[in-house]
C-alpha cells in the first residue's frame, strides 16, 4: 500500500505539470515600453527634493499597473520617474505621489535590509541590454539602500555591496527619491545606448504592488527578460579600470577559562582590474572577514548535517556566477552540490583558517559567463598550506537558457588529491504558452580523491512557476562516496523523486481573501537499490492569503524514515534504528508586514520516531521608529520518548540602532539549552563616505557547567576599510 502511495504521490505531480502545462490560459504579451534619458552637465544634488530644472525638463515615465492585489489595473496612487546621467553616473528621481502621505510607512534605515516591511521601490537594470543579467536596488522613503546582483533573470542574493548614493523625502504630496549610480560601480557596455530597466512600486499600508511593465504577476521586477528600456544613453565610456580597498584591523581575544589574551594588528586588502567592460581580477591578500556577521544558531533534530551560509563578502561577490544546477526554489535543497565557498577558509566546525592570498576573475565575456577563484590557505590542524581551485564557465543559448561546466581541486581539509568536475542545462523560457514560465535543468557532476574512484551524481528539473498554477517534479541521485571536498553533501547512496503541484485561486466575491493555495508537496528517497529509505508527503489544505496582509496554513504531514543505525538529536534523545511512520499537524499564523508589529507563530504536534513532538515557535519584529528596530523569536520542542522526557529551546533577541541610512549599530543575543551557552555579537558600522567603511565587533560566549552568566571567551575588533578607484 506503501509503495503505491510513493508511485502515486510521483504520479499526482506529474499530473498536476501536465494540467499546469495545458490547462493555462494564454494571452498575449505587452509591447516594452521605453524612457529616454537626459544628459546633464551639473549633476543633481541627491537630497530627495527633485527640485533641480533638469528633473523638470527630463522626459517623464510611469503609467505603473498592479500585479497586487489586481493584476492590470492602474495602482491607485501616481508613480512618475525621469533618468538623467552625466560622463560619472546614472541618476534616477521618483515621484511617489500619495493622497494619504500621513500614512506612509518608513520604518527602517538598516542598511542592506530589504524593506518589505515599508513603502518602497526597487528597480533593475541591465546596463549590457542581454536581457538576462543585471543589478537590482531598492530604496524606502528613509533612503535605505538595498542592492543585489541579477544573475539569468533571478535574484541572486544581496551580497553585491555597490558604492552609490540615495535619498527620500516625505511631504504633503507624497514621498520622493533621488538616485545616483556611478558607472565606476557597475559594468555596462561602453557603445550600448539603450540598456533593460524596470521598476516596481510598493503601498505597504494597502498591501499594493504595482510595476512599470509587467507581462504577469508571477514574473518578479528582476526578470530582466521581461523589462522596458532606457534610451538615449549616449557617449558612455568606462571610467576607471583599477580599484583598491586596503583595510586596517586591531584585534584583542581573550580566553576566561584559561586566563590567556593576545593582541594583534593586521593590514591587507583587495585590488581588482577591469579586463573588460564586464569582467574583472581581484587579488586579496591577507584575506580578512573579522567584520562578518555571526551564524544564527540552529538545532538540529535529523541524522543529517546542517548546512550554515555563506556570510564572507569576498566569496559572495558575483557568487551568482558558480551557480550550479537548477535554479526552481524547489530544487534548492539537492542532496549535493559541487562547489559551496564556506568550505575555504572555515573549518567543518566553522572555525576560521587564515587564507593568505586569494583571487578571482568573475564576469562576462559575450555569450560566455566566467568564474574562477584560487585561495592559499594557511597551515592548519596538523595540515600544511593548501592550494585550492574553482572554475565555472556557462555559454547563453537560445533566449533565457545556459549551458555550463564547474570544475574544483584540492582539498582546504586534506593534503590529498580531490578533484570534481560536472555540467549542466538550464533551460528556461517566460513565453510557454505564450506568457506562461516553464524551467528544466539536467545536471551531472562526478568527483575523486586519493581515497575513492570516481563517484557521481545526476538529476534533472521541470517547473512550471507560475501565478495560477505552480507544479513541477524532480529527480537526483549521489552515489555512496560522492563527496566534493570544496562542496556539500547531506545524503548519499540515494535517488530522490520529487513533486509538487499547487492551486492557487483569487475568489472575487470574497472581499476579505486575495488568494487561497491548496498544495502537496512531496520527496522520496530510495537507496540505489531502489528501496524506500525516508519519504515525505505534505497538504496544504488550505494556505490562506488575506486581503489585510495576515497569512494562515494548516499543514498534514505524513513521514516515513528507516535509520539503518541509531542516531542522536539536540537535546540529548537517542533513536533506534528502525522503521517509522509519523504524522505532524501544523498550525502557522503570519502577521501583516504593515502592523507596528510584525513576524508570525505557530504550533506543530505528532509523531517523532518512537515517540511524540510538540513545537511552539513565534518570531517576532517590533519596529516604533525608523531609529530602532528590534525583533525576537523563540522555538520550544517537546520530546516525549518511552523511556524520556526533554525539551530543547532556542532563542535569539536583535536590537538595530539606526543613526543614519549609512551608520548604525546592532546586538544580537542567543541562547539554547543544549549547548547551555550564551553568545552576544555587537555590530558598529559606519560608511562616512561612499566606499569608506568603519566597522567595531565585540563578540562573547556566555555559559559554563554551572553559571549560565559566566564570561568564557570575548573578542574585540576594529575594522577600517576605504576605496580607491584609478
Amino acid at each position: 500500500m506503501r509503495k503505491l502511495l510513493y508511485l502515486g504521490a510521483v504520479l499526482a505531480g506529474s499530473a498536476g505539470f501536465a494540467l499546469a502545462a495545458y490547462g493555462a490560459a494564454a494571452s498575449p504579451a505587452k509591447p516594452r515600453p521605453s524612457v529616454t534619458a537626459m544628459r546633464v552637465e551639473q549633476p543633481p544634488v541627491i537630497d530627495g527634493a527633485l527640485d533641480e530644472d533638469a528633473w523638470q525638463k527630463a522626459p517623464a515615465a510611469g503609467d505603473f499597473t498592479q500585479y497586487e492585489p489586481k493584476d492590470g489595473v492602474p495602482m491607485t496612487e501616481r508613480t512618475e520617474f525621469r533618468i538623467l546621467y552625466s560622463d560619472e553616473a546614472l541618476y534616477i528621481g521618483i515621484w511617489c505621489y500619495d493622497s494619504e502621505p500621513n500614512k506612509i510607512l518608513a520604518r527602517t534605515m538598516s542598511r542592506d535590509d530589504y524593506p518589505n516591511e515599508d513603502d518602497f521601490v526597487s528597480f533593475s537594470i541591465d546596463p549590457f541590454h542581454d536581457r538576462r543579467n543585471g543589478y537590482m536596488f531598492a530604496i524606502n522613503p528613509n533612503g535605505t539602500r538595498f542592492d543585489a546582483i541579477i544573475n539569468n533573470n533571478a535574484y541572486a542574493g544581496n551580497s553585491w555591496d555597490a558604492i552609490w548614493d540615495c535619498r527620500g523625502k516625505i511631504t504633503d504630496k507624497g514621498w520622493f527619491c533621488e538616485i545616483a549610480i556611478p558607472f565606476d560601480s557597475i559594468a555596462f557596455a561602453p557603445n550600448n545606448s539603450t540598456w533593460g530597466f524596470n521598476i516596481a512600486r510598493t503601498i505597504r499600508r494597502k498591501n499594493e504592488r504595482g510595476r512599470w511593465h509587467s507581462e504577469g504577476r508571477h514574473l518578479s521586477t528582476s526578470a530582466m527578460a521581461n523589462a522596458g528600456e532606457i534610451r538615449g544613453l549616449e557617449g558612455l565610456d568606462n571610467v576607471t579600470k583599477w580599484e583598491f580597498l586596503p583595510y586596517g584591523m586591531g584585534k584583542y581575544q581573550h580566553n576566561n577559562d584559561t586566563g590567556n589574551g593576545n593582541t594583534l594588528g593586521d593590514f591587507g586588502g583587495d585590488i581588482s582590474y577591469r579586463l573588460a567592460p564586464n569582467l574583472n581580477a581581484s587579488l586579496s591578500v591577507n584575506t580578512d572577514f573579522a567584520e562578518t556577521e555571526v551564524d544564527y544558531r540552529q538545532l538540529n533534530f535529523t541524522r543529517f548535517s546542517l548546512q550554515y551560509p555563506e556570510k564572507r563578502d569576498f566569496f559572495l561577490k558575483d557568487s551568482g556566477i558558480f551557480k550550479f544546477g537548477p535554479a526552481s526554489r524547489r530544487s534548492r535543497s539537492q542532496s549535493s552540490t559541487p562547489f559551496f565557498s564556506r568550505r575555504i577558509g572555515l573549518t567543518h566546525s566553522g572555525h576560521q583558517v587564515p587564507i593568505n592570498l586569494a583571487t578571482k576573475i568573475t564576469g562576462r565575456v559575450g555569450k560566455y559567463n566566467i568564474g574562477m577563484i584560487g585561495a592559499m590557505i594557511d597551515k592548519h590542524d596538523g595540515i600544511g598550506s593548501q592550494n585550492v581551485f574553482v572554475t565555472r564557465i556557462s555559454r547563453n543559448v537560445l533566449e533565457q537558457s545556459s549551458i555550463g561546466m564547474i570544475s574544483t581541486m584540492g582539498d582546504p581539509n586534506s593534503d590529498k588529491d580531490a578533484y570534481m568536475i560536472g555540467t549542466d542545462f538550464n533551460y528556461r523560457t517566460t513565453k510557454f504558452l505564450t506568457d506562461k514560465t516553464l524551467r528544466a535543468s539536467v545536471y551531472t557532476m562526478a568527483n575523486f580523491d586519493d581515497d575513492t574512484d570516481w563517484n557521481y551524481a545526476h538529476g534533472a528539473d521541470i517547473s512550471y512557476p507560475n501565478d495560477l498554477i505552480d507544479a513541477g517534479v524532480s529527480f537526483y541521485q549521489v552515489d555512496e562516496e560522492f563527496k566534493p571536498k570544496l562542496g556539500y553533501t547531506r545524503r548519499t547512496g540515494i535517488r530522490r523523486f520529487g513533486s509538487s503541484f499547487s492551486y492557487r485561486p483569487r475568489p472575487e466575491n470574497i472581499d476579505w481573501l486575495r488568494k487561497y493555495h491548496l498544495s502537496y508537496r512531496n520527496s522520496i528517497y530510495t537507496t540505489l537499490d531502489n528501496d524506500i529509505e525516508s519519504q515525505r508527503h505534505s497538504f496544504y489544505i488550505p494556505y490562506l492569503d488575506f486581503e489585510s496582509g495576515h497569512n494562515v496554513y494548516f499543514k498534514i504531514e505524513q513521514e516515513y524514515d528507516k535509520p539503518d543505525r541509531d542516531f542522536g538529536v539536540s537535546g540529548g534523545g537517542v533513536v533506534p534504528a528502525g522503521e517509522y511512520w509519523m504524522t505532524n499537524y501544523t498550525l502557522d499564523f503570519d502577521l501583516r508586514d504593515a502592523g507596528l508589529i510584525n513576524g508570525g507563530f505557530g504550533y506543530e504536534l505528532g509523531d517523532w520516531y518512537h515517540g511524540e513532538k510538540q513545537t511552539a515557535y513565534f518570531r517576532l519584529g517590533f519596529d516604533p521608529t525608523k531609529w530602532l528596530n528590534t525583533s525576537l523569536s523563540y522555538s520550544y520542542n517537546h520530546f516525549e520518548l518511552p523511556d524520556t522526557e526533554f525539551d530543547a529551546q532556542i532563542a535569539s533577541g536583535n536590537i538595530r540602532i539606526n543613526f543614519t541610512p549609512d551608520m548604525g549599530w546592532s546586538h544580537l543575543i542567543q541562547y539554547d539549552n543544549v549547548s547551555e551557552s550564551i553568545g552576544y555579537n555587537t555590530r558598529f558600522f559606519w560608511e562616512f563616505q561612499p566606499g569608506k567603511k568603519f566597522y567595531i565587533v565585540v563578540r562573547q560566549n556566555y555559559g559554563d557547567e554551572d553559571r549560565l552568566f559566566s564570561l568564557r571567551e570575548s573578542e574585540f575588533v576594529v575594522k577600517a576599510i576605504t576605496t580607491f578607484r584609478l
